[in-house]
């Protein structure tokens, strides 16, 4: 059976109708692309306005990835190569560095530091807050403390004190003066180094004192005039006395100094 065109309707109509329908359509609002690929090339843009773009795969950037706006990460995001951040950079979460960490600027912390493992610092470090060292510290060059003192338990190391000292819980202390160092326990006696001359004294109820020296010297002076000079030797002063014995030591009265008898 042959195709009968009716000649008093014509299709020109339908044509145009397809062809409006076509102009006004927007195929794209619903489009999908299937294993063939979707392609911009030649300088192409692809601009999204007011809407999004969500990826359930992959998406694989082989050039340059630019954004000008805000990046939001609520996932686990993965960085094997290098990352340059020229910006304020604020990490609110638990941040963990397992490799090794450069850090050429300055590094101020606000709030507790908390270290588990090797530390190497090169550069000047200065803290200003409490520093709590629990583990085993080893020091390699020296520890120069310009103010304030050392604690280590009961013993305290106090720069402040006459030239120097070492405090010990009990009041003992061993110090530096301009005339030598000392050691001294309240209530009880000072042991004294100086140049050439050491002294062993009592503080208890106005004791006496041992001087053992290898050059002449003087006690005191009073007025200009010397109170009492003694040899170099042993001096013992404040003895008390007895009497009735055989002696084979003798002690110069004026000097005070220890002689033994031949």
């Amino acid at each position: 059976m042959g195709l009968i065109d009716n000649l008093s309707q014509s299709q020109i109509g339908e044509i145009f109708r397809r062809l409006r329908a076509l102009e006004n359509a927007s195929p794209m609002n619903s489009g999908a692309v299937g294993e063939g690929g979707f392609e911009v090339y030649n300088g192409g843009v692809i601009t999204i306005s007011n809407g999004g773009l969500n990826v359930t795969g992959t998406a694989t950037i082989t050039g340059t990835l630019q954004a000008d706006g805000t990046i939001a990460f609520t996932g686990t995001l993965t960085q094997s190569g290098p990352s340059t951040f020229t910006g304020t950079t604020n990490l609110n979460g638990p941040t963990n560095i397992n490799g090794a960490t450069t850090i050429a600027g300055n590094v101020t912390s606000t709030g507790t530091f908390t270290n588990n493992g090797p530390t190497n610092l090169n550069g000047a470090t200065k803290t200003t807050g409490t520093l709590s060292v629990e583990g085993v510290t080893t020091l390699k060059n020296d520890l120069n403390v310009t103010t304030g003192k050392v604690k280590a338990g009961n013993v305290t190391i106090d720069p402040s004190y006459l030239s120097g000292s070492v405090k010990f819980a009990n009041g003992t202390n061993l110090a530096s003066t301009p005339n030598g160092a000392q050691m001294t326990e309240p209530g009880g006696g000072v042991v004294a180094v100086g140049a050439g001359q050491a002294t062993l004294t009592s503080t208890v109820g106005g004791g006496g004192y041992v001087i053992a020296n290898t050059l002449s010297s003087t006690l005191g002076t009073s007025g200009g005039a010397s109170v009492s000079t003694y040899a170099g030797g042993v001096q013992v002063f404040g003895l008390p006395t007895k009497s009735g014995v055989t002696a084979n030591i003798y002690m110069d009265p004026a000097t005070s100094n220890l002689y033994r008898v031949v």
